[in-house]
Parts: C-alpha cells; structure tokens; sequence
C-alpha cells in the first residue's frame, strides 16, 4: 500500500468530518491558506496541520513514511513524559488509524497547539539585548540539564523544534527523542545537519544524543550575547543560529570560529576553543553541557567588587583617609616622589588688607648742601670773572669745587638717620639669600643623594625584570616545546578515535545490511498481513450487513405495504411477476403491467428508506467468532513472522551490542592514553613552572632585599628633605616679606640723596 503524499493529505484534510477518526480533529477546521486550501507545515518526515476545534488549537501531525514500530516508540515516549511530568514536553496522543486519505487508515500523531516564538526568530529580536540573550542561556542549561536528569534526549535540538513560550522553553517534535525503555534501537532520524555532530549516523541513539548540538545553541547565544553583530555577518537565522555543518567538518577554515577566536572576550574565546576540541570526539564521547551557567555573566561584563581593590576610590581624596595596604606598599616602591608639607598654616599671613609701603626719606636738611653748592658755584664764577682767569682755568676750579661738594654731599649722606637702617636692611636680607642658597645646597644634596640610592634599587630592580624575562621566555619555550610534544600525541589519538568512529560505522552499517533489511522486510510482512486480516474483517462485516438488509427488506411485503397509487390489482400483478417484497424491486417493475415511471420512484422511495431503517439497526461491528475465525486464519503466520522478526532483532541487537563494546572498548583505551599523555604533560607543565617559579623567586627576594636596605635610608632622607624643604619655604617667604620691606628703601641711595640735594 503506498504512503500518502503531501497533496493526498491535503485533499483529505479539506473535509476533517471525513478524514480523521478523533473526535475533537473531526469537529475543527484546519488553518487555510488565502486560496482556501489546508495550510500544512511541511518538514523531512511529516507535515502537521493547525486544527481550531471548540475553542482548542491541536496539531494534526501526518507522516509522509512507514515506520514499522512507530507506535511502540510514541507508545514508550508518551508513558516516560507522564511518569515524569516535564514542563518542557507537550501531550499528545498516536493514533495508528488517525487519517483516512483515499479509502485507507493511516497513523496520526495529535498533541496541543502550542503558541510561541521559535527559538531563532526570539534569538534574531534580541539581538543588541545581552541581558536577554544570557538569561536565555541559562534557561538552556537548565532545560539541558533537567532533560539529563529525566534521562531523556530529544534528538533534534534546534531552532525550529525550540519555542520561546513567555519565560519559558517548550519543545516539540519527537521523532527522534530516546527515552530509557527505547535503548538498544536505532534512530530514525540524524537531526539537523546544523545542529549535529557531524559523525553522528542513525546507531547513535541513546542519552547523550543532545550534547553536541547543546553545545551549538549555547555557545551562538553566549557569542551573540558579546558580538551581535556575528548574526550580519554570518546570515545567522538562516537555517541555523550561527554555526553550519560545514564549521564543524572544516573547523580550520570556519570564518565564524575565527572571528569569535579573534574577540577580546577571553571567556568567549576559551569556550570557543573548548567548544573546537568537541569535533575529534565520537558522538557518544562529547560531555554534556554542565557547570556553565555559573559563569555566562562573567562571559560579557565581568565584574569588580570594590572590596577586591583594596579601598575605596575616595580614600585618596580625603584628607585624612587611611592609607591602604596597596597604598603603603605604592610608597615603598616610589619613594623617590616629592614629599609633601602636610601644615602649611604655619606660613599663612592674615587676610587683612595690607597698607601700602611709604618710601623712607632723608632726615638731614638739604638747604646747606643745596647753598654750599650754589654759593661755592658763584663764587668761583664772580672770582674767575674779577680776576680775569681764563676759561680753561675756570673748568678745573669748577670742577675741584664741583668735586669738593660732592665729598661734603657724601658725608652728609653717611650721617643722615635712615642710612645706617638701610645698610642694616640690605645686610638681613643679604644674608636671608645666604640662607636660602644654603638651604638648597643641602636640599640638592639630599636629593642627589637619594637619586643615587634610586638608581642602585632602580639597577636591581632592572637586572630583575630582565632575569625576569629571560626565565619567561625560557619558561614559555620549554611549555611550548612540551605542550607541541602532546598536541602531537592528541593528534594521533584523536587520529585513531576517527578511525574507530569509523570502522564502527563501516561494522554497523554492515549488519544492518546484512540483517536489518531482513527486519525490514518482515516488518512490511506484518504490516501486509494485518491489512490483509483488516480487509478480510471489511469484508465479512459488510457482507453481514448486506445479508441483514436484505432480510429485512424481505420482511416487508408489498401487500402490507401503504403505498400511494397501489391496489390490490397491481399488487396481483407484481406477485404474478414474482415481486412480493421490498427485497424484489428491480428492473422487472417495469415489465408488470399498469407501473409506469411515477409508480416506480414510489416503489423505490419506499424501498430506499427501508434500506436506511436497516443499515441503521445493522450490526456495527463483526460477532466475536466470525472475527475469531478470521484471526485463526492468520495467526499462525503472524506468530511465524513475529518470530522470526524477534530473532532476527535479536541477533541484529545482539551484533550492535557487540560491535559497540569492542568501540567502546577501544575508546576506553583511547581515552586512557589520552589522560595518561594529558598527565604526562601535566607534571612536566608543573616542574617547568616550579624552576621558573623558583628563579622568579630568586629574583624577587634580591629586589625585596635591596629595597628593605635602602627604605630606611630613603625614609630618613626623606624626612630631611621636608624639613629642609619646609625651611626653603619659609625662607622664601621671609624674602618675600624683606623685598616688600625693602621697597621703603627705594630711593635711599646716594644717587637719590644728589637728587633730593638738587632738588629733583
């Protein structure tokens, strides 16, 4: 019997009433399209239809293959979600004579119509939302790892079987899910290519189905979380999250992988790296998604508690905030800063409003020295003039008196008050700048000499760093050259787990070939005869219903029949042509004189609604011992075939069994050369760190020795240095105040007593 195909569903969906056996489908509508027709959502092994029925939305979901022990799997699934109420799951219900399309029954599987988001459609409307692109992420851990705890694999995690239902996670479509009473088949489906582990074939079929594409959706939210612009530039929503199946075959030239690997996101890197080493791993061999949770806020802001620094931020603002731990040790480090007065009061003047400074001004007269030179002048002019001297004799008389005057003015100078208290003024402030200049050669003193101090610690401490990074460069080529030694010795183990994968593959494709398709052949065997046993039942039920209408239509006779335009004549007439009863009308009616058309439509009117009235009381289903007779006669080939079905399962099984421990077998030994190289390299790893931890702290203990040597000195110095300091400072200001003193002396000078002499 061939399958229905997606048009052949379509057609029988235009009538629901028709189509469906339930109850509540026969009652709805189904979902049309703007031309009027079924709207079907059509995937790879099933389309499903939206049917609105009593204010209930259910999901009619029609398979477009046979698949022989496709109830006893839903069977198996369905009793697992009830047992333990999974919040994720959606009832539903198989029904194995569900949808009748041209004439035959074929199975049906209803669940509840659930109204959400799918996964990539809510992914692609937050992007630019981290906050909600990692909450989502911890929703999905904590889905995965309630489906672990349920012992449950759905099979085909991915976008379209994921729908966003408010705060919540719903998941549909379960052809392919593995609960524990299913273990030991095999798939009936590999999932989605952008979802699954590349090596993954229809053997793999048990609890740790969902790890790799687990990993898939977790690690695209986590990288959209940091860098949603990856969703742009890598067409991310199109048939996928992020990830195709081409970046898992050929991981090294991903374009994706190595624009996460490129992020300044260290966390986000590490679980791309992480997520990479997955690929040389079987299916059965990639861990389950566990313990990430704890750390997905950490990926895109981590996090620095103020405690963690040390003070507070304003410690170094107030005055008289204690000094932290750092802080102390800052000071050590940089002694060499300036030092700070910590009281300034000491030197500040009042805010009065100052006077301005009156010049001083001579005490002594200035009419004799002014007459002396006037008079001396004059005379020396009238006494040249009298005595006729000639002019040249007069300029040198002037001069000598000119001179002579001059020496009076001097001493007269010298003897006036305010002279003496000028000189006693430049004398002070004289020696003020003596003060001052030796003030700062013992500050630059002190100064060059903590700068030599400076200089032999800052020697250390460079010879240090550079021990430092000679033993980071040795440290770091030794961990290379060992860290090369044991990617080599992965990569040939990881080498070896492919060619395991694969000669498994390669031994259960052989079995299946050699008994699988044995299997198959008997299980379309049953499935021919239980039809053959269904058509059989048809048969004889409609034959039994047949014999009971005929019956009674032979119980009703045309004599007691009350029917318009019939007599006793044309009764007479019908027995005479052997038509007695309802059961007789047939063509011969015409042939009985006195029937004419009219006449006949009454007969058969008559005998149509006989004929319901008996198709109404007709038995309904076949008696116990016809049904019986019947399944006797097939029950012995049907006990055969199931036998031999049986058997061969078993030594199928049994052959999977089989070929699955000698791989695991393997991988066990695979996995232990890979921990022992991993250990191995682990305790070279730990002796490498060890000498250089050992020589940095070599290193490190000679800096501390030396600055532990001269902290005392610099301390010392530095003391030195404030006070000197805070004595140039004074000194500066008493200078201040001096030249502001020193502007009444301003015009004190002899050349300002001339002036004044003269009158200036």
């Amino acid at each position: 019997m061939p399958w229905p195909t997606p048009q052949d569903y379509n057609e029988a969906v235009q009538n629901p009433h028709l189509a469906f056996t339930d109850s509540d489908l026969r009652a709805g509508q189904p979902e049309l399209t703007p031309l009027g027709l079924p709207r079907p959502i059509s995937g790879g092994f099933a389309c499903v239809y939206k049917i609105q029925s009593a204010g209930r939305l259910w999901a009619a979901r029609c398979f477009m293959s046979e698949v022989s022990d496709q109830q006893r799997r839903y069977d198996a699934i369905s009793r697992h979600l009830a047992t333990i109420g999974m919040s994720y799951s959606v009832p539903f219900s198989y029904l194995p004579s569900g949808i009748m399309v041209q004439g035959n029954h074929f199975p049906l599987l209803k669940m509840e119509w659930v109204q959400g988001e799918s996964l990539s459609s809510f992914v692609g409307k937050s992007l630019g939302y981290p906050d909600t692109l990692l909450s989502l992420a911890k929703a999905w851990v904590q889905m995965v790892a309630d489906l672990q705890s349920a012992n449950i694999a759905h099979g085909d995690l991915q976008h379209g079987n994921v729908l966003v239902v408010g705060d919540r996670l719903r998941l549909i479509d379960y052809d392919g899910m593995f609960v524990p009473t299913l273990a030991g088949n095999m798939s009936r489906e590999c999932g989605h290519r952008n979802y699954q582990h590349p090596a993954r074939t229809e053997f793999d079929y048990g609890l740790y189905l969902d790890n790799f594409s687990a990993w898939v959706i977790y690690l695209s939210l986590v990288a959209l979380a940091v860098h949603p612009e990856l969703w742009s530039n890598h067409h991310g929503g199109d048939e996928c999250l992020l990830f195709r199946k081409e970046d898992f075959l050929q991981p090294g030239f991903s374009a994706l992988l190595r624009d996460i690997n490129r992020s300044s996101n260290i966390q986000l890197r590490s679980l791309a790296q992480l997520f990479r080493s997955l690929l040389n791993f079987s299916p059965q061999d990639v861990p389950s998604l566990d313990g990430i949770h704890s750390s997905v806020t950490a990926v895109v802001s981590p996090a620095i508690s103020l405690s963690q620094t040390g003070s507070s931020w304003w410690d170094d603002h107030v005055e008289g905030a204690p000094a932290s731990a750092d802080s102390v040790q800052k000071s050590a480090e940089s002694v060499g800063a300036q030092p700070t007065v910590q009281d300034l009061g000491w030197i500040l003047e009042s805010q009065d409003e100052v006077e301005p400074v009156e010049p001083l001004r001579f005490k002594g007269s200035m009419r004799g020295p002014r007459g002396l030179l006037v008079g001396s002048f004059v005379l020396v002019f009238i006494t040249g003039l009298l005595v006729g001297m000639p002019s040249t004799a007069l300029v040198v008389a002037s001069c000598g008196v000119f001179g002579l005057n001059l020496l009076v003015c001097f001493l007269r100078y010298k003897s006036d008050p305010t002279v003496p208290e000028f000189a006693a003024f430049k004398q002070a402030f004289d020696n003020l700048l003596r003060q001052v200049r030796a003030q700062q050669a013992v500050t630059d003193s002190l100064l060059a000499e903590r700068g030599q101090i400076h200089e032999k610690l800052a020697a250390v401490e460079k010879d240090s760093a550079a021990g430092k990074a000679r033993s980071q460069v040795a440290l770091q080529s030794e961990l290379k050259q060992t860290q090369a030694k044991l990617d080599s010795a992965l990569q040939r183990l990881d080498q070896r787990r492919r060619e395991t994968v694969q000669v498994e593959a390669n031994e259960l494709q052989a079995a299946h070939r050699n008994l699988g398709d044995q299997v198959a052949v008997f299980d379309r065997k049953l499935s021919a005869l239980t039809q053959k046993e269904a058509e059989e039942k048809d048969k004889a039920l409609r034959i039994l219903r047949d014999m009971h209408v005929l019956a009674f239509l032979r119980q009703h006779l045309l004599s007691d029949a009350r029917i318009s335009g019939f007599g006793p004549t044309l009764n007479l007439r019908l027995k005479r042509a052997g038509i007695t009863s309802a059961a007789d009308i047939d063509h011969r009616v015409f042939q009985v004189e006195g029937i004419g058309g009219g006449r006949y439509s009454a007969l058969l009117t008559w005998r149509t609604r006989l004929e319901s009235e008996a198709k109404c009381n007709a038995p309904s289903r076949l008696p116990s011992p016809d049904a019986a007779t019947i399944e006797n006669r097939f029950i012995k080939e049907r006990q055969a075939l199931e036998a031999e079905t049986k058997r061969l399962q078993a030594q199928l099984f049994s052959q999977i069994a089989a070929i699955r421990q000698r791989a695991a077998t393997a991988r066990q030994a695979l996995n232990q050369e890979d921990q022992q190289a991993k250990d191995l390299a682990a305790q070279e790893h730990s002796a490498i760190h060890q000498s250089h931890n050992a020589k940095v702290a070599a290193l490190e203990k000679r800096v501390v020795t030396a600055r532990n040597q001269v902290v005392p000195a610099i301390a010392e110095l530095s003391d030195k240095l404030r006070i000197a300091q805070k004595q140039i400072f004074a000194l500066h200001w008493q200078s201040a105040k001096q030249e502001r003193e020193g502007q009444r002396f301003v015009s004190m000078r002899f050349q300002d007593y001339l002036k004044s002499v003269a009158g200036l």
